[in-house]
């Protein structure tokens, strides 16, 4: 019954690096409660070396939104109201950051698309940023500059350990999830509204996707 405010950028952990292989802070988010975020530059980010056990259920989802939302001046029109959720890993991905780092290695990472210091990229395909199950992102997706934006979820070089299942992303103003990188398998995908991509992969992502709901 209580539901808990995001007041800017909040953080899971503190970035434990490319080549690290610990696991540092897992932020435990219980079934049925709702986050909202202040409008803006409002966005979750799970760091690198961090984990995220996000598990609702089919009756109890766990809602991540807008304070709009929240005070029910949300429209079936909304969107862009916050920065959603980043996931970190130490996954492979391609166009490193640095120009001489050699893809898929410890050299090779990126910082978040429209984020600052949210870096991701490493070698460990098999890395664990946690799971997010019967999970609602709304309303996310806000614009930095120019085309510099967040969208509902963004897996950033996320592994296979990462387990991504029963999730909706509603009314993003940019894509509903975009994986950046890494090789995680995502299932039971539901993707609503949103007005960019619904789906978008980029940076050499290699997983494969099942179950996926796309209306446009």
């Amino acid at each position: 019954g209580v539901i808990y405010s995001l007041p800017g950028r909040v953080d899971g952990g503190t970035d434990q690096g490319a080549a690290s292989t610990n696991t540092d802070v897992t932020l435990t988010i219980d079934p049925g409660v709702v986050v909202f975020a202040a409008t803006g530059n409002t966005f979750l980010a799970v760091n690198r070396g961090n984990r995220i056990n996000a598990v609702g259920t089919a009756t109890q989802p766990i809602i991540f939104t807008s304070r709009e939302n929240v005070l029910g001046t949300a429209t079936d029109q909304s969107s862009g109201q916050w920065g959603g959720v980043v996931l970190l890993g130490r996954a492979r991905i391609t166009d490193c950051q640095a120009p001489a780092a050699a893809p898929g290695t410890t050299a090779c990472e990126r910082d978040t698309e429209g984020a600052s210091n949210a870096l991701y990229g490493g070698a460990n395909d098999a890395d664990n940023s946690g799971r997010m199950s019967y999970v609602q992102i709304r309303y996310s997706g806000f614009v930095l500059s120019g085309s510099s934006e967040l969208q509902g979820l963004t897996p950033s070089g996320v592994g296979t350990g990462t387990q991504l299942d029963h999730i909706q992303v509603h009314n993003s103003s940019d894509d509903g999830i975009e994986f950046f990188g890494g090789s995680a398998h995502p299932r039971y995908l539901v993707l609503t509204g949103n007005e960019d991509d619904n789906l978008d992969t980029d940076v050499g992502y290699r997983g494969t996707v099942q179950f996926l709901l796309s209306i446009q």
